[in-house]
């Protein structure tokens, strides 16, 4: 009767998790410095047109600027409106949102003022005022990409996706190859959960850009959220090619090689992230117990060998688990005497390592060790998560050394401590009845 339902360290069904590159967002502060679109210069300012437009024109904004503020009389809106334009590239925000709304303190309706506002708000990341600086410009008429992208920008910030999702769809009526504008959009489509027009959205981005790292990252988390594992693996494989060298993904994609047995291709991943200090042996201990497991020994083995160069000086907790990894594949290979040397390293360098305990205590007990099993097993009881494991390899114990009274009371203590546990109650019908005619031949 084989009682005992031990700790499962890993299974094919371990996270596979995707890092996407954040798409990167560039708004200019600058407008067109324009002297006589929608707000013109008084008639007391014209002397200062005729100064400023050479200046304008060859770029030389601090000495146009000092022509404004020398300059006197009433400044006209539009006079504001080109501090403010100047004083944005200058990169003096604050002073220039003032000279924006002494603009439009005099013209209401100035669109330039409402929209320079807004777009120094966002790049301030007050996006609140922002969109409403922005919006206002927008129902006074603007009209152009980089307002309806501004907009989608700020509208998914604040977490109002549909809203986002017509600015930005807004601003590809217009630029339709803008790139900012669809990485956007796919943004927004994907928070929102749309799934299919995303994916149709990547498929159309990539055929104008294939060798984008971050499209095919997309592509595969995007596979993933649909269970297509192939297509996911396909597009992270195209991300690694192109160059695409974050460790976390490179996990993922030998995660998914190793659902589909391949293996080869898992270790090689899995060693270029040991190679590159990516992975403790913590997180390689679940991956190497599962290729145990599947039988694939000599990766296995190659793993552990890597790990181990990796980590000469790491503190005991992870030599441990380099221990135990040793000691579980010695006994896959058949090698016991090696496996109990490794499992019981792995106890004294960690004495709460507990599933090297309940797999020490096994390996005792699959050796007829009788004593030193139980002894293991009542040390993994003491550890928090090996609690029934181990109190059913005592069971296992008493079973194999006749013991049936002790073997019953071990079960039936399980089922009071864990409820639910139905599966031993064929277990006790056949205790009871081994114990019943134990007691009958005495």
């Amino acid at each position: 009767m084989l009682l005992a339902l031990l700790f499962d360290s890993a299974s094919a069904n371990d996270r596979v998790n995707i890092v996407v590159q954040e798409p990167q967002f560039t708004f200019s502060a600058g407008q067109p410095l324009i002297l006589d679109r929608e707000a013109k210069l008084g008639e007391h300012e014209i002397d200062l047109s005729l100064r400023l437009r050479p200046l304008l024109e060859a770029s030389n904004y601090s000495k146009a600027y000092e022509e404004i503020t020398a300059f006197g009389g009433k400044p006209s809106a539009a006079r504001h409106l080109l501090a403010a334009q100047l004083l944005s590239i200058n990169g003096d925000y604050d002073a220039a949102i003032r000279s924006y709304q002494a603009a439009i303190k005099q013209m209401p309706h100035l669109t330039r003022a409402h929209a320079g506002i807004g777009t120094l708000y966002l790049l301030m990341q007050r996006y609140e005022p922002a969109r409403q600086s922005l919006s206002k410009a927008v129902s006074l008429g603007v009209n152009d990409a980089e307002t309806f992208a501004q907009l989608g920008y700020l509208n998914h910030k604040l977490s109002n996706p549909w809203s986002a999702i017509t600015a930005y769809q807004q601003a590809l009526m217009l630029e339709p190859d803008n790139a900012q504008s669809q990485q956007g959009l796919l943004a927004v489509l994907i928070a929102s959960g749309q799934v299919s027009s995303a994916s149709a959205l990547i498929s159309e981005m990539l055929k104008k850009d294939p060798a984008s790292v971050a499209l095919w990252q997309q592509r595969a988390n995007l596979a993933l959220q649909t269970q297509n594992a192939e297509r996911a693996l396909s597009s992270l494989e195209t991300s690694i090619r192109l160059g695409d060298d974050n460790p976390q993904n490179r996990l993922a994609a030998a995660l998914l090689h190793m659902r589909q047995e391949n293996f080869d291709r898992a270790s090689q991943l899995l060693k270029r992230n040991i190679d590159d200090s990516e992975i403790d042996p913590a997180s390689l201990y679940p991956l190497v117990i599962w290729m145990i497991r599947e039988n694939a020994i000599d990766h296995a083995s190659s793993l552990i060998k890597a790990i181990r160069g990796s980590v000469l000086t790491a503190p005991k907790r992870q030599q441990s688990l380099i221990s135990e990894m040793q000691g579980r594949l010695a006994t896959a290979k058949n090698d016991s005497t090696r496996a109990v040397a490794f499992l019981s390293k792995a106890v004294d360098l960690d004495p709460a390592n507990g599933d090297a305990l309940v797999e020490l205590a096994r390996l005792h007990l699959s050796r007829a060790e009788f004593a030193q099993a139980s002894l293991m097993f009542e040390r993994a009881e003491m550890i928090g998560g090996h609690v029934k494991s181990a109190m059913l390899g005592r069971a296992q114990v008493a079973i194999e050394t006749r013991d049936y009274a002790e073997a019953l009371r071990l079960v039936r203590k399980v089922q009071g401590q864990f409820p639910g546990s139905y599966e031993l109650d064929g277990y006790i019908q056949s205790l009871t009845s081994l114990y019943s005619a134990q007691k009958s031949s005495l």
